[in-house]
């Protein structure tokens, strides 16, 4: 048997050899579609089939409160004081962890490098041993330094290691400081861990930055925290247990901002987020062109073997039977896939690095190392197998079964196409072309949606806006300290040649990561735990004017504004709200004059004994867009310059191009402080890039597969309809002989194109009516039934399915009847 196939293989290599063109292009053809079948999978693999590098990852679930009146998996952060009591009471963890992660500013005592931005984990001691991580030089941070007031020491990244501490042993032991605190360096972690965030590149403990009293609050909520479950615990009886522990929290500390339960979510969600629905639904995109692919390559077979069906009735003539011609074809055709799946191979490797690199967040962490793992060599090999099989066997069965008397007798004539050959080939084109609009309909749906993302206003100037940001070190020790060097950047910054004005805020904008704070309405009962929820940003007087946001009613900020710094006798202090939280807050009444006063200003006062500051709107501005495709939310903006901030970024409006003075601005940052890090430089423009650059990618893979499919079925109709104007040559030469036009001939050949391509794009658009509900999620400003996209979907594919089959029909046109009866 063995040689039999050895014989089927080499006789398979002549026949290619003899025509190296039509071996090309099923190469070519199938390379597509493998190679995009096998980028998208290695992503797939990374990030949803292969295991988390944990040791029982499986058991590693990130913990929330679920806070009150929210459904599903909507929590938040712990606090402090809850953190240390599900972990001394609950009875299903074998450890819980916790961590913050935060930027700071890096730099070397011996000046060795130059002061850098870096990630920053401030996590408890037992963070990297619930994880089963241990470091990869020196030791992992123990219990007795995790606590408040102890030298702080630090684990370092591989890659942190590597390029600034020059990869020595010696690097263990050395000091580094952040934010100006000398820290000492115990440990190098493994190449590629940067949990919790895949920019993380310093680990250090965390209540050695937190005062006593902040370890047992539990108003602040900022502690992200993971935990091992027992074995043998599920989620649902971990959940159970603390919501156990949190309601006799909630009895004991009534008044108190908090969740009224607990949230556990397997690790790999948590990181996956999202990203999952998307994954899968471009997995099932590039399915659809894998059908594609295989559907012309099975029209190119079906072509071919019209062309020897000659050799093969001679062979089936002298004794070659059926089972022996269709293990031949079946050789041919899974020799051609394994030869597309290698070429798809190399283009995999060179399409998934493209697309790890669009992995968005803390996924990017799992996308390392997607391409190249045995899984994803044998899911390649599986698909190109199937495919070689799938494409060859219907042509390969029905060549094996030839009448071999009246194949011999029929193909001393012009060859035609039998009828079963034509029913098939009209099913491909069915086939394809519908799957084709199902993809061109998801490419045209996401387009519309990405058109109504730019079109959206983020409620602040975009163009010749430069931004960047800035974290103070620790040494600057106190909020008037950072206030006093924010107004020292202000004044600076404004007077440089082609700057318009200047401001600085808090919060990132188009970020999504401002600060929540729960407040009470000073004009309503005060009912303790029943607060409300507000972004918070504190900006500085000029920052609405430097980012074009309006002010609809009442004042803007001044330097008089604030809490004032006397906390014993607080002056009254003043904010501005914007829109949507005058809206939400204060419906049907004037927000100017309310005065409100936070949570955790309750619970300070009550422990040291002191009034609680009262903060009165004195303005309502526009709504400024935290994510672009999600309606503002409430948003509060405080005075930086009275209550301080460890980090800002800074906006400066120009009238000259905004890069043409970064420099400049850079240089009086550096004059004020060397050892600050500037980071995030770039423009407003930029960021509304950043900000759409997730649905701009998954739109080009969607317009890149639809624009393939679309041409595939294109190039598979016109081959088909070129081959039968070639097959019925003698009948279109009678037929003009007989008076037939030209008119004539080429609406003939025209509407047997055009029947296929009809009624596959009747049923594309039946699938495409279902396929499109899947995409729901993904899209912004339109819906998934979106009557633009459907109706000018089809006709785009009729128009190109016209062109496909007109220009086989002027061929059809030029025959010469007298040439053409001749020859028969």
């Amino acid at each position: 048997m063995l040689h039999r196939i050895a014989g089927d293989i080499r006789f398979a290599l002549r026949q290619f050899a003899k025509r190296p063109a039509f071996t090309a292009a099923v190469v070519v053809v199938l390379a597509l579609g493998l190679g995009a079948n096998t980028a998208i999978f290695s992503v797939v693999n990374a990030l949803l089939l292969r295991p988390l590098p944990y040791p029982s990852s499986d058991r590693i679930v990130e913990l929330y409160e679920r806070m009150h009146g929210k459904s599903g998996d909507e929590g938040s952060s712990l606090s402090p004081g809850n953190y240390a009591d599900w972990r001394a009471q609950s009875k299903a963890f074998d450890e819980i962890a916790a961590s913050i992660n935060v930027p700071a500013n890096l730099s070397s005592e011996s000046r060795e490098f130059e002061p850098e931005r870096v990630n920053v984990c401030y996590c408890s001691a037992n963070f990297t041993t619930l994880l089963g991580v241990a470091p990869l030089v020196g030791r992992a941070i123990r219990p007795e330094e995790d606590r408040f007031g102890d030298a702080k020491v630090a684990l370092i990244s591989y890659d942190l290691w590597r390029q600034r501490l020059g990869e020595t042993p010696d690097a263990i032991g050395r000091t580094i400081r952040l934010d100006g605190d000398a820290v000492q360096v115990i440990g190098v972690m493994p190449r590629g861990f940067h949990y919790p965030s895949y920019t993380t590149e310093i680990w250090t403990p965390l209540m050695s930055g937190l005062a006593p009293q902040t370890q047992t609050r539990r108003d602040l909520h900022f502690l992200r925290v993971i935990g091992r479950l027992h074995p043998g615990i599920t989620r649902e009886q971990a959940t159970a247990d603390l919501d156990v522990i949190i309601g006799h929290i909630r009895n004991v500390n009534r008044g108190v901002a908090m969740g009224d339960g607990a949230i556990v979510i397997p690790l790999r969600d948590a990181i996956v987020g999202n990203v999952q629905q998307a994954l899968v639904i471009l997995l099932g995109a590039v399915g659809c062109v894998l059908l594609i692919v295989c559907v012309n390559v099975a029209n190119l077979l079906l072509t071919r073997s019209s062309a020897r069906a000659r050799e093969l009735c001679i062979r089936c003539a002298i004794g070659a039977a059926p089972g022996e011609i269709l293990r031949q074809l079946l050789t041919e055709s899974v020799l051609l896939a394994l030869a597309g799946g290698a070429a798809g191979l190399a283009l995999a490797a060179m399409l998934t690095p493209i697309l790890t690199a669009h992995v968005p967040g803390q996924t990017a962490m799992l996308a390392s190392g997607a391409f190249g793992e045995p899984r994803v060599f044998l899911f390649s090999f599986l698909i190109a197998l199937t495919a070689g099989v799938a494409v060859g066997f219907y042509p390969a069965w029905r060549s094996s079964r030839t009448d071999v008397a009246s194949g011999l007798r029929e193909s001393t004539q012009s060859s035609t196409s039998s009828p079963w050959q034509v029913r098939f080939r009209g099913a491909l084109i069915v086939t394809e072309v519908a799957l084709s609009l199902v993809l061109l309909t998801a490419a045209g749906l996401l387009f519309h949606s990405f058109t109504r993302l730019l079109e959206v206003n983020p409620g602040m100037r975009t163009d010749h806006v430069l931004t960047f940001r800035l974290s103070l070190p620790n040494t600057y020790k106190t909020a008037a300290n950072d206030a006093a060097f924010y107004r020292q950047i202000e004044e600076r910054l404004k007077v440089l040649p082609g700057v318009a004005s200047t401001g600085l805020s808090s919060c990132p904008p188009l970020s999504g990561s401002c600060n929540v704070l729960f407040f009470y309405r000073e004009d309503r009962p005060f009912v303790p735990g029943q607060f409300l929820a507000a972004n918070e940003s504190a900006i500085d007087p000029s920052y609405l004017v430097a980012g074009g946001i309006p002010l609809l009613r009442g004042r803007s900020l001044t330097l008089r504004d604030g809490i004032g710094s006397d906390e014993k006798n607080p002056k009254l202090g003043s904010i501005l709200v914007n829109e949507a939280m005058a809206r939400e807050f204060f419906p049907g009444e004037n927000p100017i004059g309310k005065r409100i006063f936070y949570d955790f200003q309750v619970q300070r006062s009550k422990l040291q004994g002191l009034p609680i500051p009262k903060y009165e709107i004195v303005g309502v501005v526009g709504n400024v867009r935290a994510n672009l495709d999600r309606d503002p939310q409430p948003q509060m903006y405080l005075p930086l310059l009275d209550v301080g901030s460890g980090g800002v970024t800074v906006l400066i409006h120009t009238v000259v191009a905004p890069e043409s003075v970064t420099a400049s601005a850079l240089s009086e940052i550096q004059k004020l402080d060397p050892s600050l890090a500037v980071y995030d430089i770039g423009t407003m423009e930029d960021l509304m890039g950043q900000a759409a650059a997730d649905r701009r990618f998954l739109l080009l893979l969607f317009t890149a597969f639809a624009g393939l499919a679309v041409f595939l079925a294109t190039v598979g109709l016109y081959s088909v309809l070129s081959n039968t104007v070639v097959q019925r040559r003698a009948e279109i030469g009678v037929r003009m002989a007989l008076g037939a036009s030209a008119t004539d001939v080429s609406r003939l050949v025209v509407c047997e194109g055009m029947k296929p391509a009809a009624l596959g794009v009747a049923l594309g658009l039946l699938a495409a009516l279902v396929a499109s509900r899947v995409l729901k999620s993904l899209l912004f400003g339109i819906g998934s039934l979106d009557p633009l996209t459907f109706i000018l979907g089809p006709l785009l594919l009729l128009a190109v399915s016209l062109l496909a089959c007109y220009v086989p029909s002027l061929r059809a046109t030029r025959i010469d009847p007298m040439l053409a009866l001749r020859s028969q």
